[in-house]
């Protein structure tokens, strides 16, 4: 039996046929590549795993808008580097505001008027980057297919079922996933997040 071809496997795709399949088959096709080139452009072993899974998010929410299947390669590299330049870009942006409060002190220069929506007290601001902080440090303590399923249904906002085909795993798991990564967030941040304590 002759191996399909990537026009075929996108053609499928936008016909709605075989999807769990042919997400694979792309996945598996394009991972080691995709791999590559992330890793060439500066980023770390986790992040290209992390960089790779939006990558294949953003195949399967966009694919329908994606003309000519002949493209699809360039298509997804571009992707790619979109992806990455979005992370680069994120990692600078949470820097800078890591140096915005100081404990002493109101910063200097932080371009925030009084009266604007942004206007919490420096107490209130350091008090959230604490919690955004530990919430962070808690997932990367998770296993790593069980962060990826956090990740994809709080920050990418994907159904369970969503999930289950992008990361090529049953629906059930995806569920024991997310209630175990509740379970053991609840334990480690509770005393941060008041509402993880119902």
């Amino acid at each position: 039996m002759n191996e399909k071809t990537t026009e075929e496997i996108v053609r499928e795709l936008r016909e709605g046929l075989h999807r769990e399949v042919n997400y694979r088959l792309l996945f598996v096709r394009y991972y080691d590549q995709l791999y590559r080139f992330l890793q060439q452009q500066g980023a770390s072993p986790d992040d290209c795993l992390d960089l790779i899974q939006d990558v294949f998010v953003s195949v399967y929410k966009g694919l329908g808008q994606l003309r000519d299947e002949t493209q699809f390669q360039s298509w997804l590299f571009r992707i790619a580097h979109n992806n990455y330049q979005n992370f680069v870009e994120y990692k600078q942006a949470k820097k800078r505001n890591a140096r915005e409060v100081s404990l002493d002190e109101q910063p200097k220069g932080s371009g925030r008027r009084p009266g604007s929506q942004d206007d919490d007290s420096p107490i209130d601001e350091l008090l959230e980057r604490e919690r955004r902080q530990k919430l962070s440090e808690a997932l990367q303590h998770l296993p790593p297919q069980m962060k990826r399923c956090v990740k994809l249904r709080v920050i990418d906002c994907l159904s369970n079922p969503e999930i289950a085909l992008a990361l090529g795993i049953s629906v059930n798991t995806v569920k024991a996933h997310l209630h175990q990564a509740k379970a053991l967030l609840r334990n480690k941040l509770s005393e941060h997040f008041s509402e993880l304590k119902r």
